[in-house]
């Protein structure tokens, strides 16, 4: 079965590269593969991220599904490091303590590999200012050289996670499944084989028709649907914006639909702005909790009936944390 090839995101020579696609497409392989063959070409080393230290329990069978590979060489896991024919060839980190190695010199690094960028409903959780926490640790291994890349690894679970609202992606809709800009690029995995096999399967046939075979068998976003998304008409009237981590929504209403709709737009010269949390409240805001006010109790009312459309999947979603958090 053919695997997800790297080597095409790599001919774009972007410094962050965010891959998304579907389970066992090989993503994480052709990233093993890709810092195996950099150091035996020429002894540079790879840096593997999670978010937490108990993401790193079964590192020692990290080299077990690609050493049959590389049959005349010999590869360890273990102790912090990753050993291939003996020699320390990377590191592995968990980005919640990753600041403690502030004062680390990781000058032979080349190559980052932060595996399961996004999270999925469950026991874990983003870290507090992640993004923030992520570029720390980059800048430390760096240390002002450019020839360090990054590979982001998910399973493509949602679009709104922390980074693609910090640097405002979003998912290509070429062909191709890629797209490049300011040296990030995104690549969502399309492998039509591997969706084929995969529904050939027995397993495959059970979920057949379902959102998880679209989600572990195909490129569709398990968490993410079209349900709800259009345009605000050209009667829409803005009415406020809500600050929610750091992002800023605005909140029209059309009289002729009877219905809200969420925009990047905000009326600038009508601004009243609401913040869902402490952490975004300033002197411009007013924090929800603070005050009954019976235009966001409509807003959330109407969110509850289906009456609000989004102008976007990350808007979509960053509302569903918001009605969750103030309902």
């Amino acid at each position: 079965m053919a695997f997800w090839d790297i080597s095409n995101s790599l001919s774009y020579n972007a410094l962050f590269n965010f891959i998304v696609g579907a389970r066992g497409v090989g993503k994480t392989y052709g990233a093993k593969r890709l810092a195996i063959k950099r150091f035996l070409k020429d002894q540079s080393q790879f840096i593997y991220v999670r978010r937490y230290k108990q993401e790193f329990k079964r590192i020692a069978n990290f080299w077990d599904d690609i050493a049959e590979e590389f049959p005349e060489h010999s590869f360890e896991a273990g102790k912090g490091v990753f050993k291939i024919d003996g020699i320390v060839a990377g590191y592995y980190i968990p980005l919640s303590t990753s600041k403690i190695e502030k004062s680390t010199p990781f000058p032979d690094v080349s190559l980052i590999i932060y595996d399961e960028f996004i999270l999925d409903k469950g026991t874990y959780h983003y870290l507090p200012d992640e993004v923030t926490n992520f570029l720390e640790m980059y800048s430390t291994v760096a240390r002002m050289r450019d020839n360090v890349i990054v590979y982001f690894l998910s399973n493509a679970l949602t679009v709104t996670n922390p980074y693609f609202l910090y640097f405002n992606l979003e998912p290509p809709t070429n062909k191709k499944g890629i797209y490049c800009k300011n040296d990030i690029l995104i690549e969502v995995v399309v492998n039509e084989e591997h969706t084929r096999k995969m529904n050939e399967t027995r397993f495959g046939k059970i979920v057949s028709g379902t959102a998880y075979a679209d989600y572990a068998f195909g490129n569709e976003f398990l968490r993410d649907t079209k349900d709800f998304i259009g345009k605000k008409p050209q009667d829409a009237q803005f009415k406020f914006s809500l600050k929610y981590m750091g992002e800023e929504i605005g909140v029209w209403y059309s009289p002729s639909q009877y219905e809200f709709y969420a925009s990047p737009d905000i009326n600038r010269q009508n601004e009243f702005a609401f913040a869902v949390t402490l952490d975004d409240h300033s002197t411009n805001t007013v924090l929800v909790k603070s005050i009954r006010n019976p235009l966001f109790k409509s807003f959330i009312k109407a969110y509850t009936l289906g009456k609000v459309t989004f102008e976007s999947q990350n808007i979509k979603n960053i509302c569903k944390e918001i009605a969750r958090l103030t309902l």
